[in-house]
């Protein structure tokens, strides 16, 4: 017990539990005296411990957060955003990030089970079958980013990478390229899929048939950009214009345009995802799609607050979808080339 909350509770006339209503305010208290506590516990410069208070409600006031990385610009536009209504609450974040399978489920069991936080945000764009089984059974307030877990009581946040992916190829499509390459994202990550499918929707609909050498797998990482440019480049019947699944490969492709001295738009087009910020430091400016991850990152921290306050919880998946928008550069050709159009 703490000698703070002692010696008000002598000084005003009333039982410790009263003096603990009033400094957490948790019960009703008659005015006068909750203004002379008040009164008491300011002249001793009396300030409750905050680990205290959040035991006695059960409550760490803390989100665990687990990225697959921490360093990544995409990753620290999310975690932005999660921290912007964390400070606004007075919350604190417990950040993790994760490698592998097992560090992800290692770091979810222990923030889930542990106590250590009031719920958690997980991104996960790969869901494997132990994790499903891990979240069915979880009763703590869950947040997922960038999935679509199918799991009832789960709130999930995406972007609308289908509808950004088509429209960035129906854009390059327009300007009257035929030959189109895709660098895709890993094969298991829901995002790539998503972008894949919208990539191939675009052509479907506009009868373009591709070969299969035009499709390259990539990581979402400049070294498998560079390396997917570079096979594309190597093949006797070159694409015209070049979609890749995320900007930090389309570093990668231009870094390899520039060892191959290929001029862009000239040689070769080339549309990005996610508008990154080092993607507008490009030259020429790169075309790509806005993907909202700061927002992502706002949504994920609001609608876990809702429901760790017991203001909401859903008892069916409740999916919340991130509109894009394109971000009109000179990679793909068109004239302007300071990326401030946005269709």
């Amino acid at each position: 017990m703490s000698k703070g909350i002692v010696k008000i509770a002598e000084i005003c006339g009333v039982s410790i539990a009263t003096v603990s209503r009033v400094l957490n305010n948790s019960g009703p208290v008659k005015e006068s005296t909750r203004a002379r506590i008040l009164q008491i516990a300011q002249e001793l410069n009396y300030k409750p411990n905050s680990n205290a208070r959040s035991l006695s409600r059960r409550r760490t006031d803390t989100i665990g957060v687990i990225l697959p990385e921490l360093v990544d610009e995409f990753f620290m536009g999310v975690i932005q955003g999660i921290n912007e209504v964390a400070n606004r609450h007075q919350r604190y974040i417990m950040l993790s990030s994760s490698h592998s399978q097992r560090d992800e489920l290692e770091t979810m069991l222990e923030f889930m089970n542990g106590g250590r936080v009031d719920g958690v945000i997980l991104m996960a764009p790969a869901l494997h079958h132990t994790m499903k089984t891990i979240l069915k059974s979880n009763t703590r307030p869950l947040v997922l980013l960038n999935c679509r877990p199918g799991i009832p009581g789960i709130v999930s946040i995406n972007f609308d990478n289908f509808q950004g992916a088509k429209v960035a190829t129906e854009h390059l499509i327009q300007h009257g390229y035929q030959k189109i390459a895709m660098i895709t994202g890993p094969e298991i990550n829901n995002d790539a899929r998503e972008r894949f499918r919208g990539f191939q929707s675009a052509l479907k609909e506009n009868n373009i048939n591709l070969p299969e050498s035009f499709i390259v797998p990539g990581e979402f990482n400049i070294e498998s950009g560079y390396y997917g440019f570079m096979r594309l480049m190597s093949l006797p019947e070159k694409p015209r214009a070049i979609f890749a699944a995320n900007d930090m490969m389309v570093l990668g492709a231009y870094e390899a345009a520039k060892s191959l001295k290929l001029r862009i738009p000239e040689d070769v087009a080339i549309a990005g995802f996610d508008d990154i910020f080092l993607g507008r430091l490009l030259n020429p400016r790169l075309t790509t799609v806005h993907a909202p991850i700061v927002e992502m990152g706002r949504a994920a921290m609001q609608q876990i607050l809702k429901m760790v306050d017991e203001k909401w919880r859903p008892e069916e998946e409740y999916t919340i979808h991130l509109s894009t928008g394109l971000v009109i550069g000179g990679s793909c050709g068109c004239k302007n080339n300071n990326g401030n159009n946005f269709v």
